[in-house]
This record gives C-alpha cells, structure tokens and sequence, in this order.
C-alpha cells in the first residue's frame, strides 16, 4: 500500500512541476511586453542624453544671462529626469533577468535559437524593433 502511495505523490510531484505550454506562452507574452518596454525607456534615455548635452555644450558658450538660467533649469529637471529613468531602467532589466533565467533552461544552441525567434516575432507583433543581439550604439 504504501508503494502504491509513494507512487501516486511521486506522480503528482513531477505533474505539478512539469512546465504546461500555454503557460510558457503567457509568460514569453510577458516577456515581450518587458523587453518593448525595455526598448522604449532605452529609446528615451539616449534622447534625453542628447538633450543634457545639448544643454551642456550651450551653458559654454550662451552669454545672456537670461538664457543661461533658463538652461540650467532644464538641466536641472534633465538630470532629474535621468536618475528616475535610470532606476526604472535597472529594475526592469532585473525582471527582465529573472524572467530570463526562469524561462531559459535550455543548454543547446538550437532551442535558445527558437526561443530568440520566438521572442523577436512577438516583438515584432508588438511593434517594437526586433533586435539581432548587438546594440546599435555598441556596434559603431
């Protein structure tokens, strides 16, 4: 009787454990949801670094004081504006890793490279651009 038992909690165990199908696709939904998001706060801090160079480069050479503090209050709301997407950016980039590393459990290359098109095509979906895993400013 208690084979039969052990059995039965055993089975009940690796049922439970076993990863279903659609859930896997609600959470890679999940995932591209993150990852556009991503995309787009990253899309934001680089405009906003080339407005706080902007900024910085015109503080040199503006005389008018009128001007000058009209720049140094942008830089101001700028910089402020940099540290709050700078922590969104971070804890989204955490969820993003975590998220990964609970979906990735795969050690072949030709599952993560199913996974990757299956992530860029819901990316696409979305109507965010589909990355080829190097980042265009590092590219240069």
């Amino acid at each position: 009787m208690r084979p039969v038992i052990f059995c039965l909690v055993l089975a009940a165990i690796v049922a439970c454990n076993k990863p279903s199908p659609a859930g896997n696709n609600s959470k890679l939904d999940q995932l591209a949801d993150r990852t556009c998001r991503a995309m787009h706060i990253r899309q934001q801090r680089y405009a906003l670094a080339d407005k706080i160079r902007f900024a910085d480069d015109t503080l040199g050479v503006v005389k008018d004081e009128k001007t000058r503090v009209r720049l140094q209050n942008s830089m101001k709301i700028y910089l402020i504006q940099k540290d709050s997407l700078l922590k969104l950016s971070l804890a989204l980039a955490d969820t993003i890793q975590r998220q990964l590393d609970s979906l990735t459990p795969y050690t072949n290359k030709d599952a993560r490279k199913q996974f990757n098109a299956d992530l860029n095509r819901l990316l696409a979906k979305k109507g965010c651009p589909v990355t080829t895993g190097k980042d265009s400013v590092s590219a240069n």
